[in-house]
């Protein structure tokens, strides 16, 4: 069973230099602002889209977090990688993109620690478990 994510100050941090760094572009990473499903209040969080032929994507690797929740709320959202935030739509395409969390579990190796998957799973054990991370493809409204 996976580690249960906590957020501590360390972790807050990092969350913050990840921002900084998607801001500036570095990296894999990208700033994700949304309304809150409940509050209505502008929400941010540092997301790692990945790629492959068909597009660009978000996966959460922690599962039903709140920026999902908050976006099958509100799909229509802005994403920041480097310049000036771009408006995009995230739709929903979880369960049937198991390449895609693989892609997402190789190459982030913090979160992987989190994603609730048997050690060293493999293509049969992401296909039965790919519904337990929401991946969204994001789809460019500018």
């Amino acid at each position: 069973m996976a580690r249960q994510y906590e957020v501590t100050p360390a972790k807050r941090m990092v969350s913050w230099l990840m921002g900084q760094a998607a801001r500036a572009g570095l990296g894999n990473f990208a700033v994700l602002s949304m309304v809150g499903r409940r509050s209505g209040q502008p929400r941010r969080v540092t997301v790692s889209p990945i790629s492959d032929a068909e597009g660009d994507y978000l996966v959460s690797p922690y599962g039903e977090s709140g920026w999902v929740r908050n976006v099958r709320a509100h799909p229509r959202v802005g994403l920041r990688r480097g310049g000036p935030e771009k408006p995009v739509e995230l739709v929903e395409v979880t369960g049937q993109r198991p390449d895609l969390v693989r892609a997402y579990y190789e190459r982030e190796a913090f979160a992987r620690l989190f994603m609730d998957l048997p050690d060293d799973p493999s293509d049969d054990d992401f296909a039965r478990f790919a519904h337990r991370f929401p991946v969204f493809r994001i789809v460019d409204r500018s």
